[in-house]
């Protein structure tokens, strides 16, 4: 057996880890397949995504750090690959990071100003930044008012809307990843908004 087939055999094996929720196993198995082939694009976009879902489910920062350095890694493999930047932005969303990444990704555009994919990563990320809650104001009153009322009730309608007409309508495909990448984006905040009110209820 070739060094090739045992790598797509670990990536596979990790894989079904993953549907079952044995995430540690899958995390294995996809760092079985890297020390066999390190530059493999798959195992290292896998392996990234479990991490990101093991810091979702415990709520654990470190394994988003964790993701985001895989995601790189991936990145440096396969920079004109949509797949990784959307993992790259959705993983900042939870990190907090987008203002962040809008400035990396705007260098990047800048030194490759045709690159369609770089394009659609730097709208993306804007039309994020654009709905992020302002701060309150000390001494005034509460910026976040306004925007509050249209993350709650008119952001996710501005996801679902193109999300639908993405999947419905071919020739509009380009809008579906625009609606999936709102629709994360406002789950993260209400999810985020969740734990902050649950800490609330607990002091």
């Amino acid at each position: 057996m070739s060094n090739g087939e045992d790598v797509i055999i670990h990536i596979k094996q990790g894989d079904a880890y993953k549907k079952f929720g044995s995430l540690d196993l899958a995390i294995s198995e996809y760092q079985k397949a890297l020390k066999i082939d390190a530059a493999n694009f798959q195992a290292l976009l896998k392996l990234g995504q479990v991490y990101e879902i093991k810091g979702d489910k415990e709520s654990e920062q470190a394994f988003f750090v964790l993701s985001r350095n895989v995601y790189e890694k991936a990145a440096v493999l396969e920079p004109n690959n949509p797949e990784i930047h959307n993992s790259i932005i959705s993983l900042a969303v939870k990190q907090g990071r987008i203002d962040e990444l809008v400035k990396i990704y705007k260098e990047k555009l800048a030194k490759n100003p045709n690159n369609t994919v770089l394009m659609e990563a730097v709208r993306k990320l804007a039309t994020i930044s654009m709905v992020s809650i302002p701060p309150t104001v000390k001494g005034g009153t509460d910026k976040g008012g306004c925007a509050k009322i249209f993350l709650d009730y008119i952001f996710p309608f501005a996801g679902i809307i193109p999300l639908l007409l993405g999947t419905m309508i071919p020739t509009l495909k380009i809008l579906q990843s625009l609606g999936i990448i709102i629709v994360v984006a406002y789950l993260v905040y209400k999810f985020s908004t969740a734990k902050k009110s649950d800490k609330h209820k607990k002091w």
